[in-house]
């Protein structure tokens, strides 16, 4: 996958040693290598595409099935520089079975894998990345998996909420009902009883809030006392949401997750975790088009420990960037979470260096906002992290 920061090591190099800024700007780009795939192809398409794809000087994987053309339609895998990229979109415009739409395709993921900084709307709010933002959690519930029953009085809610962004935290996310697996939902009411007076205690706080609800009337009352944010972990699929979201300006964060809460981690199954949730993502985003929010109040999260298996969460980590190819900006919430426990077995209350390796591992990877129990000492690790990517570009 295409780095930048190996890139920008590359075109300093060549200024050292002297070579004119024309010659940077051209072999510059011959020392982007990306990896990009494509679904759901016509079997002739696919052809043209591999062929096209060779005479390019790149590759272009397909299955068995195109070879023996028992397939009608097909994955690809296609890796090569940025300027052989170009070279078979221009080609692809050309040719029939769909080659326009791969050649779009295939441009757009090249723009937004390059793409580096992100604004997104929430509210009256701005925020900008870089630098990547941290999200405080704020649980009001008795029974969250690390901090169950702790800020269940407003008051304690309240001073936890502004130490955290003394601490360095951008958002705070309010949450009055447990996600953790295994849980029961409680009902609108008491989540309501457990949120609304925490909201109108932080009236005026110096950062944007974020509501942790899956139910559209939660949403609704919590934006109507200041909160700017939607953190779903239905990914807006409860009836009403997106248009409450619409209606008040929010941003949205879309989150993957595998059945609820409840059932989620009943032996959760993948024959391909990555594919399976950039298709949820495609299709999620089209439903918040469609339903008048625009793209620059999407968030992407990609549901660790939401019906994920140990190695599905530490694939997602690893492969974090094949989720840029889709252009908005991804929140990582790994904080204190079983698979942590699992690889390194502790306890809930021992995780944190944990949670900090896979930040960095996430901000190294793409990722933009990190939610997070312990707020200090994931901004100073990120801060470090993000001086060393930085360093020199």
């Amino acid at each position: 996958m295409f780095n930048p920061r190996a890139i920008a090591d590359l075109e300093r190099e060549m200024q050292r040693i002297g070579v004119s800024p024309e010659g940077i700007e051209i072999m510059a780009r011959k020392g982007k290598f990306y990896k990009i795939r494509l679904e759901n192809l016509p079997l002739k398409g696919a052809l043209i595409l591999k062929q096209e794809a060779l005479a390019a000087g790149m590759e272009c994987a397909l299955p068995w099935c195109t070879a023996s053309l028992t397939c009608d339609t097909t994955d690809a895998i296609l890796f090569g520089t940025k300027r052989q990229f170009q070279i078979l979109a221009e080609k692809m415009k050309m040719q029939p079975f769909k080659g326009a739409k791969m050649a779009e395709e295939i441009e757009v993921c090249l723009e937004n894998l390059e793409r580096r900084e992100y604004e997104v709307r929430a509210g009256g709010w701005r925020i900008r990345m870089p630098p990547f933002r941290v999200m405080g959690i704020l649980n009001v519930t008795p029974d969250s998996f690390s901090d169950g029953g702790k800020f269940l009085s407003v008051d304690r809610a309240v001073e936890h909420a502004h130490r955290m962004v003394e601490e360095g935290a951008d958002i705070i996310d309010i949450g009055g009902e447990s996600s953790r697996p295994f849980s029961e939902p409680v009902s609108e009411e008491e989540e309501l009883r457990r949120v609304i007076p925490v909201l109108e205690e932080l009236d005026g706080l110096k950062v944007p809030i974020s509501i942790d609800t899956y139910k559209p009337r939660v949403a609704e009352e919590a934006l109507k006392r200041g909160a700017s944010i939607v953190n779903d972990i239905y990914g807006l699929r409860r009836e009403g949401m997106a248009e409450i979201a619409r209606e008040y300006d929010a941003a949205v964060v879309i989150m993957h997750m595998k059945g609820e809460p409840k059932n989620m981690q009943v032996n959760p199954h993948y024959e391909d975790v990555i594919g399976e949730i950039t298709r949820f993502f495609r299709e999620r985003v089209e439903f918040a088009r469609s339903h008048g929010i625009e793209d620059d109040r999407i968030i992407l999260d990609p549901g660790i420990g939401f019906g994920k298996r140990l190695e599905d969460n530490l694939m997602i980590i690893r492969s974090l960037g094949s989720f840029r190819c889709l252009g908005y900006p991804i929140l990582m919430g790994t904080s204190r979470k079983s698979f942590i426990g699992k690889v390194l077995d502790l306890d809930v209350s021992e995780r944190l260096e944990g949670t900090i390796a896979t930040n960095v591992i996430s901000l190294m990877n793409g990722a933009s906002i990190f939610r997070v129990h312990d707020v200090k000492e994931n901004v100073r690790a990120l801060r470090m992290a993000q001086a060393v990517m930085e360093a020199f570009a």
